[in-house]
């Protein structure tokens, strides 16, 4: 760049830098530094390396973990060091390939802010499980006993939060800790985006239709619950 130009890059480490210095310590004003894991998806991985490297700092044994979309190679390369998609398999990649329906996360290239995070682990999520999340979400709290979950279900329909596809693959990695850790755990994740700008596809229902993603769900059975 010349003397006069500045090229400014979603994907470079200022953005970890915001999230450590303004998400992080909120989260941890909130909780009151009673929590027990995090969990985000990554586009830039600004938020997952900020977040998970301040809790970190405050308390070592907060785990924190990232939650994929399909068409994505972070959590391989979070679980078994690989950089590397299913859908990028010899004789499975497609020409006019339709990985996924989320937008914003997932990503097949490791950032400069990704490269900084403190991960515990990674969970997949898939497009079905995130369309049935952001349509049914309740939040339940539990603020003076020894844990409080922020459980994200039945949104739409119970809360009337219209949240993005971003968002929604957050909560489906929220139960997933959930799920991994059992109960009294306290398990924070961040609602990042609004249905607004996911109307022609995320909240579309010939788009779902055409793709087999029309949501069906009237509970949370789709992540194993009865």
């Amino acid at each position: 760049m010349g003397a006069h130009a500045m090229w400014l890059s979603l994907m470079m480490l200022l953005l970890r830098r915001a999230h450590y210095e303004g998400t992080g310590p909120e989260i941890w004003e909130q909780t009151g530094g009673n929590l027990d894991a995090f969990i985000a998806a990554s586009g830039t991985g600004g938020t997952v390396a900020g977040v998970s490297c301040f809790l970190k700092g405050k308390n070592a044994n907060i785990k924190c973990f990232l939650v994929d979309p399909p068409g994505s190679g972070l959590y391989n390369k979070v679980t078994r060091g690989v950089m590397y998609a299913r859908e990028e398999a010899e004789g499975r990649r497609l020409k006019n390939p339709f990985d996924t329906i989320t937008e914003g996360i997932g990503i097949n290239r490791i950032t400069e802010n990704f490269k900084l995070a403190k991960l515990d682990g990674a969970f997949r999520g898939t497009d079905k499980e995130a369309v049935e999340m952001s349509r049914t979400t309740t939040c339940y709290r539990r603020w003076w006993c020894s844990y409080w979950i922020v459980l994200i279900r039945y949104v739409l329909k119970n809360d009337g939060l219209f949240v993005g596809s971003s968002s929604a693959m957050n909560c489906v990695g929220a139960v997933r800790v959930a799920q991994a850790l059992g109960p009294g755990h306290t398990i924070v994740t961040i609602l990042c985006d609004s249905g607004m700008r996911h109307l022609s596809k995320f909240f579309n229902p010939e788009y779902l239709s055409q793709h087999s993603l029309a949501p069906s769900a009237a509970g949370l059975e789709f992540l194993g619950f009865t």
